[in-house]
């Protein structure tokens, strides 16, 4: 199986023309060609995607309490 991806303009027609080069690799012969269709954002504009726009977000606001990992006293009949 052979991914590609490619940017494409969808006309007021709502008629789409794909001409694609393939890769040497891709098979020759009767094939499936399953076409999936997102919205483009803004992240896909500039290269980012989502996990790198939240990196850092909240950089010095969140933080562990020192007694994080102290036993809890509701639980000591259970240790």
């Amino acid at each position: 199986m052979t991914n590609i991806t490619a940017e494409v303009v969808i006309n007021s027609d709502r008629r789409l023309t794909l001409d694609l080069e393939l890769p040497q690799d891709c098979p020759t012969g009767p094939a499936t060609v399953t076409l999936i269709l997102a919205p483009k954002s803004a992240s896909l504009e500039t290269g980012k995607n989502k996990l790198d726009e939240l990196y850092g977000k909240y950089e010095g606001q969140i933080w562990m309490a020192e007694d994080f990992d102290a036993p809890l006293e509701d639980f000591a009949e259970y240790m």
